[in-house]
């Protein structure tokens, strides 16, 4: 008999846990969440951007309102990301853990590098704020980068600065870098990823950064969106579960598929991602 405790809300927790912990980009960009539903994948919603306000004299009589809801922007809910797997009635009588690190833990780390790869697309598509590199990857390099970060006012904190594989051999092979220490979140990507805070910035490495256009990418959070928003419940789905949490949301599915006589456990994620701010973001780029 199946495992009755592992139910689509038990698994669907344990998902959107894993998938937080395996995320290195989405983790770092603003994430824009709500309880609305969206029909169809490619429906576009607004969103608004992180508030901008300048700091007004006051004249004497009377203060000038300055309005927040006219910052916004259209984000296409354009990524509908989908893992569905066969599950037998011996692993659904795993234990949650056990379930987890057999089939939760690579499900999600194929939604994680997929998320990665739409977000650093979103950088390799900046033209301006762009450092050309030939050679190897410098600190000067990095200093350059973060001048266009300081110059276009972004703020001091909570600023990134996200690279390859090579470029991390590159930084690793200089007297700044090779006494780094991780910090992070224990037992996530990001402490795995990180090189610790230069510069003013929290530095990572993200494999999937290998194969887009930018060697590597300076930003403050703000320049980039990745925006998830409700999957409906299926009708015909005997059961199911949505959860969302810091802005990540899931919806799975248990199915069977009478064709092959097996059970189906689908996961999916409907999001969108935008650039918020091409202005607070800056490009180490091969030339």
């Amino acid at each position: 008999m199946p495992n009755t405790f592992l139910t689509p809300n038990i698994i669907a927790r344990e998902a959107l846990m894993v998938l937080r912990n395996n995320a290195v980009m989405a983790n770092l960009v603003h994430r824009d969440y709500s309880s609305e539903f969206v029909a169809n994948k490619g429906d576009k919603i607004s969103i608004r951007k992180p508030a901008k306000f300048e700091a007004k004299e006051f004249n004497g009589s009377a203060i000038e309102v300055q309005d927040a809801a006219e910052n916004k922007v259209d984000v296409t809910m354009d990524k509908l990301l989908d893992v569905s797997f066969a599950v037998t009635s011996k692993e659904m009588a795993l234990s949650i853990e056990d379930f987890s690190q057999q089939l939760l833990v690579p499900a999600m780390q194929a939604f994680a590098d997929k998320i990665d790869g739409y977000l650093i697309a979103l950088a390799g598509a900046i033209t301006a704020n762009k450092v050309v590199q030939a050679d190897a990857v410098t600190a000067v390099d990095v200093v350059d980068a973060r001048k266009f970060l300081t110059s276009h006012a972004a703020p001091l904190t909570e600023r990134r600065f996200v690279y390859s594989t090579g470029v991390e051999a590159d930084l690793l092979k200089t007297d700044l870098f090779v006494n780094a220490s991780a910090v992070g979140d224990a037992g996530t990507a990001l402490r795995e990823a990180s090189l610790g805070r230069k510069f003013g910035m929290d530095f990572y490495v993200d494999q999937n950064m290998d194969s887009g256009t930018a060697r590597a990418v300076a930003f403050h959070k703000n320049a980039f969106a990745l925006v998830t928003r409700m999957l409906e419940q299926p009708q015909g789905a005997a059961k199911s579960a949505i959860v969302n949490y810091d802005g990540f949301g899931l919806r799975v599915v248990y199915d069977y598929d009478i064709k092959s006589k097996t059970d189906v456990v689908s996961i999916d994620m409907l999001c969108g991602v935008k650039t918020l701010d091409e202005n607070l973001a800056a490009i180490i780029a091969a030339s």
